[in-house]
C-alpha cells in the first residue's frame, strides 16, 4: 500500500530531539550534519517533516559516537550493539513467547537503564517497560524508541504486524500526538501508571519465521525500521488495507462487499479481524487517514478533490472525520506538515 508513510517521513520533533541530545553530549554535530546533508535551520520547525532515512542515519551516528543505544537518556548506558545481540539470541527461538522472554532476560543483564516484563492476563498480553531514571528522558524519546523497537522486532519475528490493543504512556499527551496514530496503531492511554503495550495473548504462540540471515538484513535497516510500521503479506488486515487503498475513490466498499472480494462471509471476516486485534471500521479509518495525509502533504490538490479521493461525498464530512483522527483540520495539517528533503 503506497503512501507518505511508506515513502518514509517523520515529525520534525524526532530529529530535533536527536540534534539537542548530540549538542548536550558535546558530539561533533557539524560533521554529523554534513553527513546528513542538513543545516541547523531544519531543527525545531514543527511544520517540516524529515525523511526517516536521515533520522535513522542521525540516530546511528549518535549511537556510534556515544557507544550507547540510550543516547545518554537512560540511568546507565545501553551498550552499542545490544539490539543486534538481543536479536542473535532470540531469532532462533521456536515461538514469539520464548523469544520475548529471552529478550526480557537479556536486557536485564546488559543494562540498568530500564527493565522489561512480559505478563499475560487471560486473552491479553502486556509488554511493560520501566525507565529507572525517567527524568533523564524529559521529551520521552527513549521511552518511545523502546516501545517501537520491541514492537517492530516482535512483528518482524512472526512476519506479521503484531496488533496493538492499547498503548500505555506514563506521561502526558505529547505535542506530536498526530504521529502516534501511525507509530502506535491502536488505542492510546496517557498519564498512565505504566509504560508499554497490550496485544492479543494468542500471538505469543506464533512461530518465529526468521533466521540469522534475515536478522542481518533487518538490523541493516535499523533504526529506520523502527520508525516505519511493519507491513506483512500474511494477515487479513494487510490484504484488506491493500483492497481498501485501491477502492477508496469509488466509495469505500461495504463490509459485505469487502468480505465477498476476500472470498469469505461477513461473519468470518469480522471474526478474523477481531482475532487480529482490529475491525473493518478501524481499517477504513486508518487507510483513509493514510491516503489523505499522502495527498495533503505531497500534492497540491483542493480539499474537495482529496475528500472525494478518500471516499467522502461531502468535504465537510471529510473535514470532521480528519479532525477527529488527527486533531487538525486538513488545511492546517497541510500547512504544518511540509516534507523536508
Amino acid at each position: 500500500m503506497p503512501g507518505k508513510y511508506e515513502v518514509g517521513t517523520a515529525a520534525n520533533h524526532y530529529i530535533s530531539q536527536l540534534y539537542h541530545e548530540a549538542l548536550k553530549n558535546k558530539l561533533d554535530v557539524t560533521s554529523m550534519l554534513n553527513t546528513l546533508g542538513l543545516t541547523e535551520e531544519v531543527f525545531d520547525k514543527p511544520e517540516l517533516r524529515v525523511k526517516t532515512e536521515k533520522l535513522a542515519t542521525f540516530q546511528n551516528l549518535i549511537w556510534q559516537a556515544m557507544q550507547d543505544e540510550s543516547m545518554g537518556l537512560g540511568a546507565s548506558p545501553v551498550p552499542a550493539g545490544s539490539y543486534f545481540m538481543m536479536g542473535r539470541l532470540t531469532v532462533n527461538q521456536p515461538t514469539l513467547h520464548k523469544a520475548l522472554n529471552l529478550a526480557v532476560r537479556f536486557y536485564g543483564m546488559v543494562t540498568k537503564a530500564f527493565t522489561i516484563n512480559l505478563t499475560v492476563d487471560g486473552d491479553t498480553a502486556f509488554l511493560g517497560f520501566k525507565l529507572h531514571s525517567p527524568e533523564r528522558d524529559p521529551q520521552h524519546m527513549f521511552a518511545e524508541i523502546l516501545l517501537l523497537a520491541m514492537h517492530r522486532y516482535a512483528s518482524w519475528l512472526i512476519a506479521d504486524s503484531l496488533p496493538l490493543i492499547e498503548c500505555y504512556f506514563d506521561y502526558p499527551t505529547p505535542a506530536h500526538i498526530s504521529e502516534y496514530s501511525y507509530l502506535f496503531p491502536g488505542g492510546h492511554t496517557f498519564e498512565s501508571d505504566k509504560l508499554g503495550f497490550a496485544f492479543p495473548a494468542r500471538y505469543l504462540k506464533r512461530d518465529v519465521k526468521q533466521n540469522d540471515a534475515s536478522l542481518k538484513l533487518f538490523m541493516k535497516r535499523c533504526p529506520q525500521e523502527i520508525f516505519q510500521r511493519y507491513e506483512a503479506d500474511y494477515s487479513l488486515t494487510t490484504e484488506l488495507q491493500r483492497l481498501l487503498w485501491k477502492n477508496l475513490k469509488g466509495g469505500v466498499p461495504s463490509i459485505e462487499a469487502a468480505a465477498a472480494m476476500m472470498n469469505m462471509t461477513k461473519r468470518t471476516m469480522m471474526r478474523k479481524l477481531k482475532s487480529e486485534g482490529t475491525s473493518y471500521q478501524q481499517l477504513k479509518d486508518q487507510v483513509r487517514l493514510d491516503k489523505a495525509v499522502t495527498l495533503l502533504t505531497k500534492y497540491n490538490l483542493p480539499i474537495n478533490q482529496i475528500s472525494e479521493s478518500v471516499g467522502f461525498s461531502e468535504p465537510a464530512v471529510f473535514t470532521r472525520a480528519f479532525l477527529n483522527w488527527t486533531g487538525d483540520s486538513p488545511s492546517h495539517f497541510r500547512e504544518k506538515n511540509a516534507v523536508e528533503d
